[in-house]
């Protein structure tokens, strides 16, 4: 009866951590072979710039929501906001302890062309490809910016689609006329030659 217990109890030790594991992400793709749902992507080191893997949702094949950037320790790089697969909203950038290091907002601007080249590793068989994807769009720092040293040391960052600014010129408004002040009279327009006529008939 006893060796029986132990078993049950292991048994159920066993479910317990199974339960525990974080599910794996399986990157799909509908009939038109555009990405759907979850995906988990590898970026490769390019240029001495060390890899990363992507963690985000994807509709009709472009990036949608919160897209998680982690580095090859485990650690986040990056919380960023896509919309229509342009970085398009709220970010959050972090120190490798884990601090924040600077957060604000995104605004998608003009098409810019660039060409991204990732590796995809399917976490189920274990193969991988490469694949290209041609950005529709830039995206600049717009509005105010925390930027923070090591320390939690914050300081502010003003920006107007990509393009800094001071404080005061970010909090101006567009001038408007006051309300009592009234547009010019247009002048009175030319008149037609049979107003003329009419005139001198009446001096007659």
């Amino acid at each position: 009866m006893r060796k029986l217990s132990v078993f049950l109890m292991l048994q159920f030790m066993v479910l317990a951590a199974f339960a525990q594991m974080p599910k794996v992400r399986v990157n799909k793709v509908d009939e038109q072979q555009r990405k759907q749902g979850e995906w988990q992507e590898e970026m490769p080191e390019v240029r001495g710039e060390p890899g990363y893997t992507w963690e985000g949702n994807y509709v009709d094949n472009k990036k949608e929501g919160i897209w998680k950037k982690y580095a090859v320790s485990g650690g986040i790089i990056a919380e960023e906001t896509y919309k229509h697969d342009q970085l398009n909203g709220y970010a959050r950038y972090f120190y490798p302890n884990g601090k924040v290091s600077a957060e604000g907002a995104f605004v998608a601007m003009d098409i810019n062309g660039e060409v991204d080249y990732f590796r995809i590793v399917d976490p189920i068989t274990g193969d991988e490809k490469f694949e290209e994807v041609k950005r529709d769009g830039s995206s600049q720092r717009n509005g105010m910016w925390k930027v923070y040293d090591e320390d939690g040391k914050m300081m502010k960052e003003y920006y107007r689609r990509g393009e800094p600014v001071t404080e005061e010129e970010f909090g101006k408004a567009p001038v408007k006329p006051a309300a009592s002040e009234k547009p010019a009279t247009p002048p009175a327009p030319p008149a037609l030659p049979h107003q003329n006529q009419k005139k001198k008939g009446n001096k007659g």
